[in-house]
């Protein structure tokens, strides 16, 4: 193989989007755009990538290094259309020799191995210049594609340079160019605005090779929506239904179930296991990491959390920074935060709030309960109403609950504090003091009746 370039065009403003940022900086569930156009990139193994910015440069700049700090820039300082972009590229290439690869940051979609296709064919046919081409009635503002008697492409219309009739052809031009380094710079520097737009059209590349006799080839796309651009906010949401549908299907294959691909988010770090089932309105984000066989019911978020094999997560359920044990069991409607971890076969219920909190095996809080800065032992049970005062209004304590501990409904256990292995807290108890392992602890004020007090009441 040749030595290959990649330049990417990353300058627009994006004046359809409301033009007040980069179009390359617009964020999709997968990543912003630019960064999905860079990685696919990468995976062609290039000896050098340019990326061409302009507006919002610095950020643009920011981004792309966060991706590779392998990436030189270079800088369009008038946006004068693609011709113009790539020349304000060709200093970058002054000591290269070898393929270069035109590709666009607004346009996430394209997969790197119709890129490879591309590469092949034009090493394949010692071609001087070859494109990607579509046959489609999609993309109304893409160029046309013009051929002469033996087959052979010509040149490219841009469709605001169309004739009506032209506007037919269903044969359409996304942009994506492999050029010889060699013809590159001269053909660059002699295209002239002389167009509708007055800009520099990076497709009279095709003309000029035409007349100079360079040979040139086509890879005709099978799937047109790879090359699906964005220019307006309905383009993203398209974009963004793509990217989803290949996540889905790439789960579907590692024998995911999604009840409701449409609904689904899901983070380009998160990482599935066989077998489990995603039910509707899921969102899986940051560096989640699901185990086999896990069921996520619905109406679910969970970031960067770590769930176990076997578990469930029932409907309404959310979840920051916590590990779910095997084969536990979390909500409906509970809230587990930062720091919370569970044990194999543990629970936690409906209407239940977890902060940095450890549940061994087994252990239970089934409803109604706030666990915050605590410990609680193998298969304790937390009673209905339970609460942590883990907060004095300076600074904040642990609770310690051993193995096997019953807590009855309605206590308050105030830290720091102890409670013993088998220990029984009576309901409606607060808890001040450490409980020794195996006793019965009961704080409460002493029930008083008056007989007859609401008779009399009612009576005056």
């Amino acid at each position: 193989m040749e030595p290959l370039a990649i330049i990417i065009l990353a300058a627009g403003k994006g004046t359809r989007l409301g033009g007040n940022h980069s179009k390359a900086l617009l964020q999709t569930s997968q990543g912003p755009l630019l960064e999905l156009c860079l990685k696919t990139a990468l995976s062609l193994s290039p000896e050098k990538v340019i990326v061409v910015t302009g507006h919002c440069r610095q950020e643009v700049e920011a981004l792309a290094r966060s991706v590779s700090p392998q990436v030189t820039f270079a800088f369009q300082e008038q946006q004068r259309g693609t011709g113009d972009a790539v020349r304000a590229a060709l200093p970058a290439l002054e000591a290269f020799s070898g393929d270069v690869l035109i590709l666009y940051a607004d346009m996430p979609l394209v997969r790197a191995s119709s890129l490879q296709a591309l590469r092949e064919l034009h090493q394949r046919e010692k071609a001087t210049i070859s494109l990607i081409t579509v046959q489609t009635t999609l993309f109304h503002d893409y160029g046309r594609i013009v051929r002469d008697e033996h087959g052979q492409i010509t040149r490219i219309i841009e469709a605001k340079d169309c004739s009506p009739q032209q506007l037919l052809g269903i044969e359409r031009n996304p942009a994506y160019y492999m050029v010889d380094s060699a013809f590159l710079a001269p053909a660059i520097t002699s295209i002239r605005p002389h167009n509708a737009q007055k800009e520099f059209y990076l497709t009279d590349l095709v003309e000029i090779a035409a007349r100079e006799g360079q040979n040139r080839s086509t890879l005709v796309a099978a799937d047109p929506l790879e090359f699906q651009g964005v220019n307006t906010w309905q383009d993203l949401i398209t974009v963004e239904r793509i990217l989803r549908d290949r996540r889905v299907q790439f789960l579907l294959e590692q024998d995911v179930t999604v009840r409701d691909p449409a609904s689904l988010i899901i983070s380009p770090k998160v990482r599935l296991g066989r077998g489990c089932v995603i039910g509707p309105f899921v969102h899986l984000e940051g560096a989640t990491i699901i185990g086999d066989g896990v069921t996520i019911e619905g109406a679910v978020c969970l970031t960067d959390c770590v769930v176990e094999q076997g578990a469930v997560i029932k409907w309404g359920t959310r979840a920051t920074g916590a590990s779910i044990g095997p084969h536990a069991a979390v909500g409906p409607f509970a809230h587990l935060r930062a720091d919370t971890k569970l044990g194999s076969h543990a629970k936690i219920g409906n209407f239940v709030e977890t902060k940095n909190a450890v549940l061994g095996e087994g252990a239970k809080a089934s409803h109604l309960t706030y666990l915050g800065d605590c410990t609680v032992g193998t298969d304790a049970n937390i009673g209905a109403g339970t609460i942590t005062c883990n907060y004095d209004g300076v600074k904040k304590s642990r609770t310690e609950i051993g193995d096997s501990v019953f807590i009855g409904s309605n206590s308050a256990l105030v830290a720091p504090v102890s409670i013993g292995k088998g220990a029984f807290i009576g309901a409606g108890s607060v808890i001040t003091k450490d409980v020794e392992a195996g006793s019965l602890a009961v704080a409460r004020a002493q029930q008083i009746e008056k007989k007859g007090w609401a008779i009399r009441k009612k009576k005056k």
